[in-house]
């Protein structure tokens, strides 16, 4: 692992504003071996702003080699190229603006089902702005992924000819919240969690009846905190 002073002063103060940096559309990761990792908070997303390494010129100067994708708006592929220091906070804001643009822009494979019933159970969650970067704790852990956990295997017991690659989809978002509830923020959980919540209601009036019963829903009511909490410590009994 890299300590600090093993890189030059000036790599570090042209890194410094990232420090603390965070967004809605992504977060700062462990660098491994690189400098920095920016990635996108979409799931399944190989969107990313990486600068790899940095290089003493025969002038003196430094540069830096990065890689991201996209590479810009008319291509979403990867590239990788050397650039000077001062051109890091030019780099990373247009490699946002395009992130930005990929969230508000409507497109065909969209499935506006599925976000109005997410945006129906998120809209009523209280966000309070100090708790989005916070992480849930060790016990609240363990007993999400157990109703996540019973949650997946309950909508095994519905798959048929017509609903199994719904269904299958639906399986893998919990499976990938699951790995995530230990490294991701509350924010990023409950927007996740809301999104398997509307997947399962798109299937129809039996899956809501089964998995989003009126009981059920009031727990969205009782703001993040409570809603979490109750999940946590009544998980196993949410289940019909």
């Amino acid at each position: 692992m890299r300590k600090k002073k093993d890189i030059p002063l000036i790599i570090l103060q042209a890194l410094e504003p990232f420090v603390n940096d965070k967004g809605e559309k992504f977060e700062i990761v462990d660098p491994g071996k690189s400098l920095l990792k920016v990635v996108d908070k979409e799931p399944g997303s190989n969107f990313h702003f990486t600068i790899e390494q940095h290089e003493k010129k025969t002038d003196g100067t430094y540069q830096l080699l990065m890689s991201k994708a996209p590479t810009n708006a008319m291509d979403n592929n990867e590239f990788r190229f050397w650039i000077k220091i001062d051109n890091v906070n030019k780099e990373f804001s247009e490699w946002i603006a395009i992130l930005e643009q990929y969230e508000s822009i409507k497109s065909f494979y969209d499935d506006k089902i599925i976000n109005g019933f997410q945006e129906e159970f998120y809209a009523e969650f209280e966000i309070l702005e100090d708790e989005e970067d916070f992480p849930l704790k060790t016990k609240q852990i363990l007993l999400l992924d157990e109703y996540l956990e019973e949650l997946g295997e309950k909508l095994q017991e519905y798959v048929n000819e017509q609903n199994a690659l719904e269904i299958s989809a639906i399986q893998e978002e919990i499976i990938l919240l699951r790995e995530n509830l230990t490294t991701k923020s509350k924010k990023w959980i409950l927007k996740n969690l809301t999104k398997i919540w509307g997947s399962i209601a798109k299937r129809g009036t039996k899956f809501i009846k089964e998995f989003l019963t009126e009981a059920k829903k009031e727990l969205i009511k009782q703001g993040v905190k409570s809603v979490l909490d109750y999940i946590v410590q009544n998980g196993p009994h949410l289940l019909n």
